[in-house]
């Protein structure tokens, strides 16, 4: 890189894009990268996107976005569906990739990313800011140093409210194009935290289930993980409930860790410690702040700093291929589990029906009695 700032493409102008936009524009970020191109096939969303954040350039087709020498990296904030077509094709045009939430739909398409990253050498990120909240840097930091002692268990709930007006948008709510259901969608950051503070999952049980909403899809999912360690977590995700809430709780020998109840940013703030040991907890609250001093607000911003660094070539992405790679296997696994009523042992295979699609030909989620059904 030669100093300059690097040219930024949005693929996507829907609601998340602003949340990558206000992040270039961060003072973190906006000496170091700046926002050039937008691409949305709905071209007056796109302009109106242009217009407000200064934005150069719109295009209809990405791939004519893909084709300008002044955009060096992509962020991707397009439904689920287009992700792995559209970071692949970044990724052959030597763009760098940050792309949202799931990366992928099956772990067949993680791969195929994977191999267009290394076949490019550009750098390609996932968008799992939770991992970049104060408190959970704060977390991971004690694990590593051994200040848990050996882990034993955790636990994430997705506890959110989501009416049936929400799965109005077309891409929702579908297998085809949202790519899954609660779990998929939603539950996501909360396995992606719990297995990067847990380690590798070993097996898992699940069930899912259409409990309430008129979606194609589940609106209700939970698992018993057991992982690598030894070590068992719980993973609960529901749109069912009357608020929204989302919570992380790591359980070792030494101490504990409780993050706040906040529903999309529970990781930002410092976790609330314990332990059984006289002054154990209060030192941890102490090194934790020693560690990571400063606070973090807006999650997307330490996210975009972390992937421009990385397309810089000073670090490594805080969250490769590699490391989506994790939770989309914790997930592949629930719905496979919860569609054959079997335990899933990792890793799933290539050969496995479910490496390549969710659900495979002749799977589904079993049926909930109906409200007749019920009263009876």
């Amino acid at each position: 890189m030669n100093g300059a700032p690097l040219g930024v493409g949005i693929i996507g102008a829907g609601g998340i894009s602003h949340s990558h936009l206000l992040a270039l524009r961060s003072r973190a970020n906006r000496d170091t990268a700046r926002a050039v191109a937008i691409a949305d096939i709905d071209e007056a969303r796109a302009k109106q996107q242009a217009d407000t954040y200064a934005i150069d350039r719109v295009y209809q087709d990405y791939r004519d976005m893909l084709a300008s020498p002044d955009v060096q990296a992509v962020c991707i904030c397009t439904p689920p569906f287009l992700h792995v077509e559209q970071s692949v094709a970044a990724l052959r045009a030597g763009k760098h990739v940050l792309c949202e939430k799931p990366v992928a739909p099956t772990l067949a398409g993680l791969d195929a990313i994977a191999e267009a990253q290394r076949e490019s050498g550009a750098t390609f990120e996932g968008v799992f800011q939770h991992r970049a909240g104060q408190g959970a840097q704060q977390v991971k930091a004690l694990i590593d140093a051994g200040r848990f002692g050996r882990l034993r268990f955790g636990m994430t709930e997705t506890l959110w409210q989501r009416p049936q007006a929400y799965y109005d948008v077309w891409w929702r709510g579908t297998w085809a194009q949202e790519c899954g259901g609660v779990t998929m969608g939603h539950g996501i950051h909360g396995i992606d935290m719990l297995a990067w503070l847990m380690g590798d999952p070993a097996s898992l049980v699940a069930d899912a289930a259409t409990v309430k909403l008129e979606i194609a899809v589940e609106d209700t999912s939970a698992a018993i993980v057991r992982f690598r360690n030894g070590a068992v977590g719980q993973i609960i995700v529901t749109v069912n409930a009357q608020d929204n809430r989302s919570r992380l709780e790591v359980y070792g020998d030494g101490l504990q860790a409780v993050s706040s109840e906040s529903p999309y940013d529970p990781t930002a703030a410092p976790f609330t410690f314990a332990s059984l040991e006289a002054g154990a907890a209060g030192a941890a609250r102490d090194e934790a702040a020693r560690l990571f001093p400063e606070e973090t607000k807006h999650l997307h911003v330490p996210m975009m700093s972390d992937f421009l660094a990385a397309a810089r070539g000073e670090r490594a992405p805080l969250v490769p291929v590699s490391e989506c790679r994790r939770s989309m296997e914790i997930i592949t696994g629930m719905y496979r589990s919860a569609m054959t009523g079997q335990r899933v042992t990792f890793p799933i295979p290539s050969t496995d029906p479910f490496y390549a699609s969710i659900p495979p030909q002749g799977f589904g989620l079993a049926p909930v009695a109906t409200s007749e059904e019920y009263a009876s």
